[in-house]
């Protein structure tokens, strides 16, 4: 009888309890270049070779170029060999309950991270979204065939919309509209 009553315990508490909910990704997903095919690049693999890998709280944006066929991980070693830029981006979004111009200096009582949210962003002739993480911290994580330091970045999350130098992103603090998702 102990043992019928415990399983039925157990039943019905592993009905009762929820799953966590999953964490935001660490692997951004690749970007993609428009106009050009996607392939099986391993950019992770690209990012650890060039030493990119970089702690999302370091915010701003980091640019190293490599050869394709010098490369590998995806690239074929005997043609179409070209100059490409990796490019990692960190970016922390926070939202203000105000709109508009302000004359005081916020603090960080002031502001709330986006939290977990999806992100779109174009840059230049590459496109692809990521998810904040808890503190509103992204990473965007691209290869182009040409610098994306001085281009400008657009953020979108629905219907909004924000443009930055991508040289110049680091926290960016949006207005009210942002907060509400």
């Amino acid at each position: 009888m102990r043992l019928l009553l415990l399983a039925a315990l157990v039943a019905l508490t592993a009905c009762t309890t929820t799953p966590p909910a999953p964490s935001p990704s660490k692997t951004p997903p690749m970007a993609t270049e428009i106009g050009q095919e996607s392939s099986q690049i391993d950019t992770m693999a690209i990012q650890r070779a060039l030493r990119m890998e970089r702690d999302v709280e370091k915010l701003g944006v980091e640019e190293k170029t490599f050869n394709s066929c010098e490369m590998g991980y995806g690239y074929p070693s005997n043609r179409d060999c070209r100059t490409q830029y990796m490019v990692v981006l960190n970016v922390r979004l926070l939202c203000r309950d105000s709109e508009g111009t302000i004359s005081t200096i916020l603090t960080e009582a002031d502001v709330a991270p986006i939290a977990a949210q999806n992100i779109r962003w174009n840059l230049k002739n590459i496109q692809g979204q990521f998810q904040t993480d808890g503190l509103g911290y992204g990473q965007i994580v691209a290869i182009s065939s040409r610098s994306q330091k001085r281009e400008r970045l657009k953020l979108s999350l629905g219907n909004d919309f924000l443009y930055m130098r991508a040289n110049e992103i680091t926290k960016v603090i949006t207005p009210r509209p942002w907060c509400s998702r």
